[in-house]
């Protein structure tokens, strides 16, 4: 193969892995029926306090309540995760974890 032959071969190779790349990163979130952008899911993001997965949800911009796209039931507030100082402690540590046989008696 001739140089500008490889060098097409291997520019269009980190073509291929470029789009790759973008494919795997490309989120899915809408919001009150709406898609979300990248600066939206940020913006959401930020507010939560947290990463926020891909999905269908409401959310009352008003007062910060949201659910699952197609359940009327709230599940939260937006901000429930800036409430929390550090991280949660562990099942055990809460003493709700238990060894098999222990709660037959």
């Amino acid at each position: 193969m001739s140089g500008i032959q490889t060098g097409c071969v291997l520019l269009s190779g980190l073509a291929m892995l470029a789009y790759a790349g973008v494919a795997q990163a490309e989120r899915y979130v809408v919001v009150n029926g709406q898609r979300q952008t990248q600066q939206q899911i940020f913006a959401l993001e930020r507010a939560r306090c947290g990463p926020l997965p891909n999905g269908h949800y409401w959310l009352n911009y008003r007062n910060g309540v949201w659910g699952y796209a197609g359940n009327p039931r709230p599940q939260g507030h937006i901000a429930d995760n800036c409430r929390r100082p550090g991280r949660r402690p562990s099942l055990s540590e809460r003493g709700m974890l238990f060894a098999p046989g222990e709660l037959a008696h």
